[in-house]
């Protein structure tokens, strides 16, 4: 009986440490199940978007509490995955006079839908000022970007899919500018974040309180 008796205190002084492990497992579980969510249902074009998909609190002995969601922490433009909820509608709007500028599919800027935009093509490395930017481009008021591609430049060719170097000078359009555009594709990462603590949670929790028991068991049998 007294071995009973200790066993079960030993057990209960250790059922924060099952718990603590039992969230970090299933939040790392919700984690990768929202991400799934995002994968399928959206144009991913780097993976570092599915990764502010993360865990945002860890949950500790002293706080069993893990936090899970939308890490909006990034430089640069807002990030606007958290407003693709399932749910939410919205616009997305230019914080310039231009509106939103939006990189073509089928020019230099964009070759394919697919791709992203190359570095030195990317908006705001254009640097843009008095209309004129870098990598000879500049701006027609309320149409968009053009740049100018010398003889031997290279350029998307539509018909045959492929970059093609031109014969002579060229001009083509590598971002139209949008008053606003539509956020109308939404995911389901709270839903699916849920389904997993919901399926998961009790039977993870399990597995690590059983672990405990025979940890503890073992030690006060020696």
């Amino acid at each position: 009986m007294d071995s009973l008796v200790r066993l079960t205190a030993e057990v209960l002084r250790q059922l924060p440490y099952a718990t603590n492990a039992a969230i970090t497992r299933t939040a790392k579980e919700a984690v990768a199940a929202a991400q799934r969510e995002a994968g399928e249902r959206l144009q991913i074009r780097k993976n570092f978007i599915l990764k502010r998909i993360r865990i945002l609190q860890y949950s500790r002995v002293g706080n069993l509490t893990a936090v899970i969601g939308v890490d909006r922490n990034v430089q640069g433009s807002p990030l606007i995955l958290g407003f693709l909820e399932s749910g939410q509608s919205g616009e997305k709007t230019g914080s310039g006079g231009e509106g939103v500028a939006v990189p073509l599919t089928g020019s230099p800027a964009r070759p394919s839908f697919p791709q992203s935009v190359p570095a030195s093509l990317r908006y705001t490395n254009l640097k843009l000022v008095n209309r004129k930017g870098r990598k000879s481009t500049y701006v027609v008021p309320g149409v968009g970007v053009f740049e100018r591609l010398a003889a031997g430049g290279r350029k998307w060719d539509r018909a045959s899919k492929r970059l093609i170097t031109v014969d002579q000078s060229d001009t083509v359009e590598i971002y139209a500018f949008k008053p606003s555009v539509p956020l109308a594709t939404h995911v389901h990462l709270r839903e699916a974040m849920l389904a997993v603590i919901s399926q998961r949670f009790a039977a993870i929790f399990t597995e690590e309180f059983e672990k405990e028991i025979r940890a503890r068991a073992a030690h006060l049998s020696r």
